[in-house]
């Protein structure tokens, strides 16, 4: 199975337990290596899961994430 952007939101939302911003997930993903699990890492990562994460709460039957705050845009798991 790929681990995905929005697995790693999820792994460091878990580990966390509270709310953060994107660039704070990323940030704390690099430094707990969660990142090299990803296939590939583009030059704009938090643009990428900012892509995902809207992509997913948008679509998704099961939404893992829920958008606690727009500015600045925080994210916390949704159960």
């Amino acid at each position: 199975m790929r681990y995905t952007y929005l697995d790693l939101m999820e792994e460091v939302l878990r580990a966390e337990k509270r709310e953060m911003t994107l660039r704070e997930i990323w940030e704390l993903a690099e430094k707990r290596g969660y990142s090299k699990k990803l296939m590939s890492v583009g030059k704009t990562p938090v643009n990428t899961m900012n892509a995902c994460i809207r992509k997913h709460i948008a679509s998704a039957k099961n939404v893992k994430f829920k958008q606690t705050s727009k500015r600045p845009a925080l994210y916390y798991l949704n159960n």
